[in-house]
């Protein structure tokens, strides 16, 4: 099939995939729901009016797209997902953390990777030949074109329009902070709103960890996928540890913290080189237990400092199209034959 299809095996990828999807002709594309997403309720894709199918509808009839668009291959083993539903591959980055996973070999599987910008150009030129495009971060669009009602936004989360927010948004498994960090953060109560978003498959793979988390006093606890976005929008200061969060915060130029977890630059997913442990040389980053936070978030002089290291290390990992990145991934989309050449007869 010569249409354009986004591989989708999560709701959250509805937030990662929707500027683009906005961004094209309507009914140009197809939805591919594969694994939990194929039980999702259709309607919500229904805003875009493109096609849906399930994977195994399409590897049932052994029908293949011209071009599938992922964030990741989902399934590898001798005969790769990807490969199966399409004879031409483009990944489309999900986050910018987690080097140990990010460059990992399957992305030899693809002919475009569609990245952040320069760092992620640079280091997939090593691990793959595919064509690479930097587009910037199409999730932040609306950061930089909408102006929110930061009133209503604080009265959506629980939160008290007269004082400042703190938006604390960990990863899951054994890179989060949370349990780490949960008494201290809490304590901040006393002088800010204070919101949690989980990781999206915390409260369903770590149960345990969040009925935790909840027994201490939050204005509030968001552990489903909804967008983060309007999170960055409330925030006016941001805790971090590892993953995507803390590079789009670099990008959206949040004054930010970041939350230390004791093993972190040693585990597999990351490796000492990966930006959400690299930033750490520039940026402030707290030890768990050394209950610093609330005293940091209170010293101007660090935010004065800080907000030189954010745009320097911003041009670094992303390309500079804020509140049009969107339009780039979706030209490059409908210009894959020039891009990847054309299909081989």
């Amino acid at each position: 099939m010569e249409r354009v299809a986004f591989l989708v095996q999560s709701l959250e990828l509805r937030n990662h995939f929707a500027p683009v999807w906005d961004s094209l002709p309507e009914g140009s594309f197809d939805i591919v729901l594969h694994d939990s997403a194929a039980s999702l309720d259709r309607d919500v894709f229904a805003t875009w009016r493109c096609g849906i199918k399930s994977s195994a509808e399409l590897l049932a009839s052994n029908t293949k797209y011209r071009t599938l668009v992922s964030n990741h291959p989902v399934e590898l083993g001798d005969r790769p997902l990807i490969t199966r539903l399409a004879e031409r591959n483009v990944r489309y980055m999900y986050a910018a953390g987690k080097s140990g996973w990010n460059l990992s070999p399957w992305n030899a599987l693809y002919d475009v990777i569609m990245c952040f910008g320069p760092y992620h150009a640079m280091n997939f030129a090593h691990c793959s030949d595919a064509a690479i495009v930097q587009i910037g971060y199409p999730r932040f669009d609306r950061y930089f074109t909408d102006k929110p009602d930061r009133r209503a936004l604080a009265e959506r989360y629980g939160c008290d329009p007269g004082k400042e927010t703190v938006v604390w948004l960990p990863t899951w498994k054994t890179l989060s902070s949370v349990g780490w960090f949960d008494e201290e953060i809490s304590a901040l109560m006393a002088r800010y709103n204070v919101v949690v978003k989980l990781h999206p498959f915390m409260a369903d793979s770590e149960p345990e960890r969040v009925e935790q988390l909840r027994r201490h006093a939050f204005s509030c606890i968001l552990a489903d996928a909804t967008d983060n976005l309007p999170l960055y929008q409330l925030a006016d200061y941001m805790l971090f540890d590892y993953g995507g969060p803390p590079l789009a915060g670099i990008y959206a130029d949040k004054r930010l913290l970041l939350l230390d977890v004791p093993g972190a630059h040693q585990d597999e997913l990351t490796g000492e080189d990966s930006p959400d442990v690299s930033i750490r040389k520039y940026l402030v980053h707290v030890q768990p237990g050394a209950n610093a936070i609330a005293r940091l978030l209170n010293d101007e002089v660090i935010w004065q400092q800080q907000e030189k290291s954010r745009r320097i290390l911003r041009r670094h990992y992303f390309a500079p199209y804020f509140g049009f990145s969107a339009n780039v991934a979706a030209q490059a989309l409908m210009s894959l034959d020039e891009i990847a050449g054309p299909r081989l007869l």
